[in-house]
């Protein structure tokens, strides 16, 4: 089974196992491209779903501005004792510029030679993503800048994602529909879990740390 089928399968016994009643989640629709204040308190309410799904799933998640988002990596970092770091094409350098400056930690190029079991000999991945669905609490990384197109990329044991809170959408469905279907996706979502017991790292990051944007705090 790869990932991606481990993920939709997760996603889909989850959802079989909430109540009748927490089946159907109203969830508000919010697009970047408007600024009103009731949109804005919409994209809150997003922010709120997701963060709770990905509480679930056992996932760590911080509302950030984008003037501190090279602390929070940072802070993320320390707090795990990261020593190195893979750094996808694109991702901003002031990100880790601070991070790296510390006796004995390195940045990692994300080289498209390196293999799943080099990947996971380095701590931890920082990653931005294309979109993330708050009804599920998945994260979509579609290969884009900060992001890489190779699955074993994301092989080290700790994941911090860089999330602008209007990439956030509603639900699963309305994120694909907005990704190029020519691009290869990865959806994240945290631990791993088998079937019977929760095992975290099977399919995915052991820690996931998600570091949401949000222009007004």
């Amino acid at each position: 089974m790869s990932s991606r089928e481990d993920l939709l399968r997760r996603i889909r016994d989850a959802l079989v196992e909430l109540p009748d009643d927490e089946r159907v989640v109203p969830v508000p629709r919010a697009s970047a491209r408007h600024s009103s204040g009731a949109e804005r308190g919409d994209l809150a309410e997003l922010v709120d779903l997701f963060a709770e799904r990905l509480a679930q799933h056992g996932a760590q998640l911080r509302r950030i501005t984008a003037a501190t988002i090279p602390d929070w990596v940072a802070a993320a970092l320390r707090e795990h004792g990261v020593r190195s770091v893979i750094a996808p094409d694109g991702l901003p350098g002031e990100w880790l510029a601070g991070w790296a400056s510390e006796e004995g930690h390195r940045i990692v190029p994300d080289s498209p030679l390196a293999t799943a079991a080099e990947a996971e000999e380095v701590d931890a991945v920082v990653t931005t993503c294309a979109a993330a669905a708050a009804d599920v609490g998945v994260l979509v990384l579609d290969g884009g800048e900060g992001q890489s197109r190779r699955p074993s990329t994301l092989a080290p044991d700790c994941h911090v994602c860089v999330v602008r809170a209007e990439q956030i959408q509603p639900s699963l469905p309305e994120v694909m529909d907005r990704l190029d279907p020519r691009r290869q996706t990865i959806m994240v979502a945290g631990p791993s879990a088998t079937a019977d017991a929760v095992a975290p790292g099977v399919h995915g990051p052991r820690r996931l740390i998600v570091l949401v944007v949000e222009r007004n705090r």
